[in-house]
């Protein structure tokens, strides 16, 4: 059952392709590991899922691995008619979460802004324009070392959770994962209180070549929505889905008993990382 999960996951997510614009060159990536229970009650397992927060001149983009290297092989590879099974190949492999399934631009469309975009299938595209100040209280006597960088320690509360992090002043960037800036350096390590969702640090490059930040060409396609609106139709989404499945519109290749226990799953599915 678990397969079948990852490839379902994965038609929903490739089943976009639009052009992509280079919107600025990372100078830096940064791989972070996002852990996070998609239950609250932790009763449906922890989730792992690796992410990519390219830094550029102006403009940051957090999202999944997989995502950004579909928008490479898109981008570079236009005429290469086995691209649409290289990308279903990524995502065999390395399927995330619906949990996860989101592009964060911070700077853009204009500095301090920060763009939230996210799909559902090939349809429901969902935008959000966010730019709620995050405050955040530092800890100049707590430290520790993480990947072999001396950090900080920080808090902050932000949509319903309190949050702890640790940041570098080593790497002189006001970014981190997530919608997460505003530190006086890279933040290495989030997770909040409950540690319900937690994104750790696992490499840092510093990029010798130009490395493009790509984003959607046609950004017209999205319904624009508030960060709470984003958060009621996320998980009506979801139940809509549920309900075709029960319905037979979507075809589900298992056993009554395995259809069961997935539909249980998703359906406790309630723990997204913004709470309203």
């Amino acid at each position: 059952m678990k397969r079948f999960i990852v490839l379902l996951i994965a038609f929903q997510s490739i089943g976009v392709c639009f052009s992509q614009e280079v919107i600025d060159m990372a100078k830096f990536s940064v791989k972070y590991k996002y852990i996070f229970y998609p239950d609250s009650n932790r009763t449906t397992g922890v989730v792992v899922t690796d992410m990519i927060l390219q830094v550029g001149r102006g403009i940051s983009r957090f999202s999944q691995l997989t995502s950004v290297l579909s928008d490479s092989l898109y981008y570079f590879c236009p005429e290469d008619r086995t691209v649409f099974q290289k990308i279903n190949d990524l995502y065999n492999a390395h399927g995330g979460h619906v949990f996860s399934r989101y592009n964060i631009y911070k700077n853009y469309p204009r500095k301090g802004d920060i763009y939230f975009l996210a799909h559902r299938g090939s349809e429901k595209l969902f935008s959000v324009l966010d730019n709620e100040r995050i405050e955040w209280v530092l800890d100049t006597k707590s430290d520790t070392v993480i990947l072999g960088f001396s950090c900080k320690k920080a808090s902050t509360k932000f949509r319903g959770r309190e949050y702890i992090a640790w940041y570098t002043s080593e790497i002189p960037i006001n970014d981190g994962p997530y919608k997460f800036r505003g530190l006086p350096g890279l933040i290495v390590l989030i997770h909040d209180r409950q540690d319900l969702h937690r994104f750790e640090i696992a490499e840092v490059t510093e990029n010798s070549v130009n490395t493009p930040i790509f984003i959607e060409s046609d950004l017209s396609r999205y319904k624009e929505l508030t960060p709470k609106e984003f958060v009621e139709v996320f998980y009506a989404e979801n139940m809509n889905f549920l309900n075709r499945v029960k319905k037979g519109e979507i075809p589900v290749q298992l056993s009554k008993e395995d259809q069961i226990q997935l539909l249980k799953k998703f359906r406790s599915w309630n723990n997204f990382i913004e709470k309203f």
